[in-house]
């Protein structure tokens, strides 16, 4: 926000070198960035917060330095004009959506001569960044810079109907700015239309056709107040910035949309000559009620770590102009239409520690903090991250959204979305952590590093079966460009160091965005708790990765459910173990699992271990045949085991495979 010193000096006595004046205002909240000569004047450039849209014109910035210096605060004077025709019997003013445009004004001057401004305006306007374009128009611009409030003139003859018509656009209008853009207009877009077509783009820009020009010379002066979310959608996807959006998009004072109304229609008649219409026509869905905010000196005095007397505090919020009144204990502040940014208690003291200065705040010797041990979450967490650190992955934090097309890759149905509006791409919340994993692989094989494993854990937004808000939970899900089989066992080490007492089981299922056979539903004591698989080639290729990835999603909260439990210990065997290789000929369609739970099913106590090992396929075997080896761990307690023993054991599961799955030992 440019503010030109003189311009400042008219509603203020400022009183301070420059310097000076630019310490004072970074004190109270209003960041200098540059000071700058322009010819007879001192421009100063301040950083205005989103929060202080009343600091984005002059009038703003003029009543902050006076409740800072103590200086009187004189705002223009706005009286009333001669008239003999009522701006009722000239105009009307429809409202189509009071959510949208709660108050718009419109006021009516007949008989004006447009032409240049005088040298005075002309000067000021370019010490601010804008561009001289004739007196009426540098008229309203000047109240912008003034009120912080837009205005827009109309060439009243060139409005069909001589009426206005506030109302979201239609399906395929359009309309060409005054910047001589071409503007698409959609039906999410507040416009401002006579009888017949829009004329302007509501808060944002006006209309080619109906500018104010050379052969103008009856005027209609919009001043109004939209909502700011609209006017900022409609700013984004029009791709038009202006002054007026800009300030619309944070907030204008509705009081002040009559007063600045008013000066701007005073100002073009000694610009500009003509008549203003007697009145206006003012559609306002809600006067404004002010709200009231109680503030506790003492309260305030805890807070700030200083003492400021409740007469002090009282004084430094009536000169911010929010009528203060002290009952007892109590400060209640009638809040002003210009501040809508104080709405609590701790509001008002971040306005006294302002106008005090932060400066006399104490600075204390000691800091207090309170050190909370790690929950449950948080352990768990850590665990997780040691177990898979040591299966050599890498822990990955990636931003939260996706693309909506990206999304519906892995885990299809309904999306989480941030209007397209205000967010183009990017702007869906992530149903699964492996559409930012795979973009991680991406990234570091462009960086031409070959072998990734990589993993997240962090919140997804899953569609809800209901069609309500999103399934909300933590994922921990993998990615690598080792073998699955690696990667299940880093599940497997993962689930019994978290919980060792679960059952982990792995059933082979197709799952989105999973090649067809290569895919599993894991299920931890019979709960569903995640996918494992290797991801499908077309979103591979959608990625643009080399490598075969295999993949793992498994929800973290399932496992956290469990994480409670506590392992049992045993003591360090005596004696050594035996272990054999096993290799039996099955038919094709028998699973790992099928093999596994036969063996399994056989009661042998000595039995510690199995492991999958290999398998076969080719000659001597038959075709349709494939041949298992599995790795059988057998250990005593009462002693070493002797051979015949243990091929006691091994011709037991030989049987038992022989009978269950038409098994045959290979030789």
């Amino acid at each position: 926000m440019l503010i030109s010193l003189n311009w400042l000096s008219d509603y203020v006595d400022v009183g301070l070198p420059i310097d000076d004046l630019a310490d004072l205002l970074m004190r109270i909240g209003l960041t200098v960035e540059e000071i700058r000569d322009a010819g007879d004047d001192i421009v100063l450039d301040l950083e205005v917060t989103s929060n202080r849209p009343d600091c984005l014109g002059h009038l703003g910035v003029a009543r902050e330095v006076a409740a800072a210096t103590g200086a009187a605060f004189r705002p223009p004077t706005v009286g009333s004009a001669a008239t003999t025709v009522s701006a009722a019997d000239l105009t009307a003013v429809e409202v189509a959506d009071a959510g949208l445009c709660p108050r718009y004004i419109a006021r009516v001057l007949r008989g004006v001569t447009v032409g240049p401004s005088p040298d005075w305006l002309v000067q000021r306007l370019d010490a601010v960044g804008l561009r001289s374009i004739n007196n009426v128009v540098d008229a309203t611009n000047y109240v912008l810079m003034e009120y912080s409030q837009p205005l827009h003139s109309f060439d009243y003859d060139k409005l069909a109907g001589g009426r206005i018509v506030v109302r979201r656009a239609r399906g395929g209008e359009r309309l060409v700015s005054i910047d001589q853009t071409t503007c698409d207009l959609d039906e999410s877009m507040l416009v401002i239309a006579d009888a017949d077509k829009p004329v302007a783009i509501a808060g944002v820009m006006g209309g080619l056709d109906t500018e104010v020009a050379a052969g103008t010379v009856n005027v209609l002066i919009e001043s109004a107040q939209f909502d700011p979310l609209s006017i900022r959608r409609t700013s984004r996807k029009l791709q038009l910035m202006s002054e007026s959006n800009f300030r619309f998009e944070r907030g204008v004072d509705p009081v002040a949309v009559e007063a600045a109304s008013l000066r701007a229609c005073e100002m073009i008649l000694d610009l500009a000559g003509g008549e203003l219409a007697g009145g206006s026509v003012d559609v306002w869905a809600a006067p404004y009620d002010p709200p009231t905010v109680t503030l506790r000196p003492a309260r305030c005095d805890a807070l700030l770590g200083t003492h400021t007397a409740p007469d002090r505090q009282v004084e430094i919020l009536t000169t911010l102009g929010l009528a203060p009144t002290l009952s007892g204990e109590t400060i209640t502040c009638t809040i002003p239409p210009h501040r809508g940014d104080l709405r609590r208690e701790v509001d008002l003291i971040e306005e006294i520690a302002r106008v005090e200065t932060y400066d006399k705040i104490p600075i204390g010797r000691h800091v207090r903090h309170e050190i909370h041990p790690a929950g449950p979450a948080q352990k768990a967490r850590r665990r997780a991250g040691e177990v898979l650190a040591a299966a050599a992955f890498d822990e990955v934090i990636a931003y939260a959204f996706v693309d909506a097309d990206e999304a519906a890759l892995l885990a299809p149905g309904g999306v989480m979305s941030v209007d397209a509006a205000v967010r183009r791409s990017n702007n869906t919340l992530r149903k699964t952590l492996l559409n930012s994993l795979l973009r991680s692989v991406k990234t570091n094989q462009d960086a031409g590093n070959a072998h990734v494993s990589v993993f997240e854990i962090a919140a997804v937004f899953p569609p809800a079966d209901d069609g309500q808000l999103p399934a909300e939970h933590v994922e921990l899900a993998l990615v690598t460009t080792g073998e699955l089989r690696s990667l299940r066992g880093a599940v497997e080490a993962f689930v019994q160091r978290l919980a060792p007492l679960s059952a982990l089981t792995v059933d082979a299922a197709d799952s989105p965005g999973m090649q067809a056979g290569a895919a599993a539903t894991l299920l931890l004591d019979g709960e569903p708790l995640g996918v494992m698989g290797v991801i499908a080639a077309d979103i591979q290729d959608r990625y643009g990765l080399e490598k075969t990835i295999a993949a793992a999603a498994i929800n973290f909260d399932t496992i956290l459910s469990k994480a409670h439990q506590q392992p049992t210990y045993q003591p360090l065997p005596r004696f050594p173990a035996m272990r054999r290789d096993l290799s039996l000929i099955v038919d094709e369609a028998v699973t790992w699992k099928q093999l596994a739970e036969t063996i399994e099913s056989v009661d042998q106590p000595m039995r510690v271990d199995l492991a999958y090992v290999t398998v076969y396929r080719g000659k001597p075997l038959a075709k349709g045949k494939k041949s298992v080896t599995a790795t059988l761990t057998y250990r005593s307690p009462d002693g070493t085991l002797r051979g015949e023993q243990v091929d006691q054991q091994i011709d037991a599961v030989i049987g038992a495979a022989k009978k269950a799955l038409g098994a045959e030992l290979r030789t």
